[in-house]
């Protein structure tokens, strides 16, 4: 590869956060898969705080 390539091991973080599936995957909810969660915020902005990390670490 002409230029570096750098992976984020989000899977421990994710699946330790109480928000992380916010849809009817997570069990108990409603029935409906229900997007509007992600908008709130919470893990992918957590996800947004390690990448902008890395990329200021990597310049």
């Amino acid at each position: 590869m002409a230029k570096p390539v750098s992976l984020l091991d989000v899977t421990t973080m994710t699946e330790l956060r109480k928000d992380s599936h916010p849809s009817i995957y997570a069990g108990g909810g409603s029935k409906l898969n229900d997007c509007s969660h992600w908008c709130l915020p919470g893990l992918p902005d957590a996800w947004n705080q390690l990448l902008y990390t890395d990329l200021l670490g990597n310049v």
